[in-house]
């Protein structure tokens, strides 16, 4: 079987199994900060790769009010859930289709952004490549990585995960944006303000103390811009 259609599968899963809603608690607290980052303008296109149940594109569509915000996802399931709760955004579109073959123009997009999807890309070079292919001059794309080497804890997720997902360090990340022709590449760490509970018991992870190592490592936040 095909590793994009494995994914299909397995996020219409996640779908069905109400997972959109526990991603979105989970990632909201960093991917805001991300967002954030990003200086949207009222008349921003931009881009989500990997939107899940689109809780970020309906966030970036209140930010970009006069502009346009597409979000793509492997998972048709995942899709189906973010056109339904979509529905008063009508600045917003949504296409199940892969980042390693993008079906949109050369520069289509002012700003791109990913939330915990892009260590899923079995070619993450081809997928940059394709991210930069349809951003325009000046455009940013911003990704937020929580699995990275340098997050030990967050190392537990491998065994969990049915599908296989690249496990790379901060600066690998750097070096395959520059290699994607990303220039003003630049990396940060984004924290979880949320408390952790005190009756933590697992979960994602085996213990508290991993939650709390996994939290102090933070969400590895990597951007890149192309050249005007």
């Amino acid at each position: 079987m095909k590793m994009e259609e494995r994914l299909r599968l397995e996020f219409n899963d996640w779908a069905r199994a109400g997972r959109g809603e526990s991603m979105e608690r989970g990632h909201r607290p960093t991917g805001e900060q991300a967002i954030a980052r990003m200086n949207l303008k009222e008349d921003s296109r931009v881009l989500d790769l990997g939107c899940g149940s689109g809780w970020a594109v309906r966030l970036m569509a209140s930010r970009a009010k006069h502009g346009r915000v597409v979000g793509i996802d492997i998972s048709d399931e995942m899709i189906a859930q973010a056109r339904a709760s979509s529905l008063e955004f009508p600045n917003v579109e949504f296409r199940v289709a892969s980042a390693q073959e993008l079906p949109f123009a050369d520069g289509e997009f002012t700003h791109a952004f990913s939330m915990e999807s892009i260590y899923y890309y079995a070619d993450m070079a081809q997928a940059l490549g394709e991210v930069r292919r349809v951003l325009a001059p000046g455009g940013l794309f911003a990704a937020v990585v929580d699995l990275y080497q340098e997050n030990e804890p967050s190392h537990q997720w491998i065994e969990q995960l049915k599908v296989p997902v690249q496990l790379l360090s901060v600066e690998q990340y750097r070096e395959l944006f520059a290699r994607a022709g990303f220039i003003e590449v630049s990396d940060e760490r984004l924290y979880d303000p949320t408390p952790v509970p005190e009756d933590y018991a697992g979960g994602s992870f085996k213990s508290r103390e991993d939650y709390l190592r996994y939290r102090e490592s933070g969400s590895l936040l990597v951007c890149g811009r192309v050249k005007v």
